[in-house]
């Protein structure tokens, strides 16, 4: 069965939105606007058309946390869209609806099929793949395609298994492995726990006559700027969007306290704020451990005499760098 790619669902929801306000009179107005409102249920929420035809607009709505509540057996909540939510508030909330408020989507549902195909001329689609149930499957397919895992996609669409909620998807070639991919990424963008170590996706890439600067984003956002040979980008076939890891020893990170001086103490393009979280005092030699991000730490080394004259203590703030000519960088495991 043929889904609406995004954009499909783009030209749809234009034409629905078109038709409604060509209404020659309120009293059709008000009729189009039910039935865009089913629409909207059904292309934002993924609701069964029954399941739109039973919302009680009085209470199954939760503005603040754009939420639908569907009941039944089959009862759940959905979240939407911002703005989807918006265009169901102005809807309801439309002095045309006055009389109506708690059933304005109680219609017939072979009426509101009709409707449905009808829409198709008006952006060129075919009416047999806009039916009520077609749009509820592209729905699910799109937020499949945003990385929204099947047992998630299964609860949002009400199904018992994420079998269930399988077996109506389909999906091109070209959709499988984009999906994939990005699976994939995510995957590798949250491996990175150790300390000292970063995954992330290359975000800049620019290539001299001798070297290298690359900029890695991880999943927490941190940005780390590494100095690499021109070799050593053909070596790992770097380019922007590559996932890679970034890993520096500790001795050659540099710490201080966060004190508005730590500027005229420390250089280095990589410089970070965080909380202390361990430190491991020797007679000669003690680390230090920041926690700079979720999942991401940094451990520093220097000298029991720098520690004492620094008063590092565990739960204060420090300031931590490295140059980048100490990140190596690394393709991820398989």
């Amino acid at each position: 069965m043929k889904q609406l790619t995004s954009k499909e669902l783009h030209q749809l929801t234009e034409a629905w939105l078109s038709w409604t306000r060509s209404a020659p009179n309120d009293s059709q107005l008000r009729s189009r606007e039910r039935l865009l409102l089913v629409f909207l249920l059904i292309r934002h929420g993924a609701l069964r058309l029954g399941e739109a035809l039973e919302i009680n607009d009085l209470k199954d709505f939760d503005y603040p946390t754009c939420t639908i509540r569907i009941g039944g057996s089959r009862g759940r909540e959905v979240q939407i869209p911002e703005k989807a939510m918006e265009a169901i508030h102005e809807l309801v909330d439309s002095p045309r609806m006055l009389r109506l408020r708690g059933s304005i989507t109680h219609m017939d549902q072979g009426y509101v099929r009709k409707r449905f195909y009808a829409i198709a001329p008006l952006c060129g689609l075919d009416p047999a793949s806009v039916g009520p149930q077609i749009v509820r499957q592209s729905r699910a397919s799109e937020l499949l395609q945003a990385n929204i895992p099947l047992n998630i996609v299964q609860k949002f669409l009400g199904q018992r298994s994420p079998v269930q909620a399988a077996s109506f998807i389909s999906f091109t070639d070209d959709d499988a492995r984009r999906i994939v991919h990005n699976h994939l990424r995510q995957e590798a963008l949250k491996r990175s726990s150790a300390r000292n170590a970063f995954t992330g996706t290359v975000t800049r890439l620019v290539v001299d006559t001798v070297t290298a600067f690359v900029e890695l984003t991880t999943l927490q956002g941190i940005r780390v700027h590494s100095l690499i040979t021109v070799e050593s980008v053909q070596r790992l076939g770097l380019h922007e969007g590559q996932v890679l890891n970034a890993t520096v020893k500790a001795p050659f990170i540099m710490i201080a306290p966060q004190n508005g001086q730590e500027k005229e103490t420390m250089s280095g393009c990589n410089r970070f704020v965080g909380t202390i979280s361990s430190i491991n005092r020797g007679v000669v030699e003690s680390s230090v451990v920041v926690d700079v991000a979720e999942k991401t730490t940094l451990c520093s080394v220097l000298s029991t005499d720098e520690l004492e004259e620094y008063g590092f203590a565990k739960g204060s703030l420090a300031c931590v760098s490295f140059s980048p000519f100490t990140v190596v960088l690394g393709l991820p495991e398989e």
